[in-house]
């Protein structure tokens, strides 16, 4: 069910999904009063819910539901996605919603059904997932970084270094363009650092620990990756 305000975000919701053969839309409102009322007779897996909606927010609609589905919050605000930490969301996307992004959170809600998720064919997602390598553009050169050697990623000012087990690459590109290109086995703890679940060692709810590097957790970030690390939890 896809509970949105924006027709825009609707559209967009709509043809991400449409690319999923085992996923169905049970229905679309734009305010969260007929969200709830349906909700009582429809039987749904995965709710797309804005926060921000007109009359009743869907943070409290979310209080209002007495047994919740999947729930992937829709937002064009990192400050509303703390809120939702409490009720146990799933995930959340930010606005404007990449297919790469969305596919990440569809997956999520699979694996913790402990259920296989059927990447729609040739997708940029099942690419990543099967590539153990990714291309990095520095000054005068591509290079190539296999995946499991990169420990973390930080934001300095117009570029981002890479940090492996070994060295430090340097491109320049924002932190935002290489998260998108990123399988699931990385998250975004902070605006200036991405790391990689294969080379975290301890945490708590105000850092990380990555290799013998500690870092911070964002204020905004720190919900998705809480989720993110229950979702990795056996």
């Amino acid at each position: 069910m896809i509970v949105e305000d924006e027709v825009p975000a609707v559209k967009v919701l709509q043809s991400h999904i449409s690319h999923f053969e085992d996923l169905r839309i049970e229905g679309v409102y734009n305010n969260a009063m007929q969200a709830l009322a349906a909700l009582q007779t429809s039987h749904v897996d995965i709710l797309f819910l804005d926060i921000q909606l007109p009359k009743m927010s869907g943070i409290q609609l979310l209080h209002a539901l007495p047994n919740k589905p999947a729930v992937i919050m829709t937002t064009a605000h990192r400050e509303f996605a703390l809120d939702g930490y409490e009720l146990e969301i799933t995930d959340y996307l930010l606005k404007p919603i990449s297919f790469e992004r969305f596919t990440k959170a569809v997956a999520r809600v699979y694996k913790l059904a402990r259920q296989p998720l059927v990447l729609p064919s040739g997708s940029v997602e099942k690419q990543l997932l099967s590539e153990p390598f990714i291309y990095i553009k520095t000054e005068r050169e591509y290079v190539k970084l296999l995946l499991k050697d990169i420990q973390y990623i930080e934001s300095i000012k117009n570029h981002i270094k890479l940090v492996t087990t070994t060295d430090a690459v340097f491109s320049l590109q924002g932190i935002s363009e290489i998260e998108q290109k990123l399988p699931n086995s990385f998250i975004r703890v902070h605006r200036s650092y991405i790391i990689s679940a294969l080379h975290l060692t301890r945490f708590s709810l105000s850092n990380v620990v990555v290799g013998n590097k500690t870092l911070p957790i964002g204020k905004y970030y720190k919900m998705q990756f809480l989720n993110w690390v229950r979702s990795n939890m056996v």
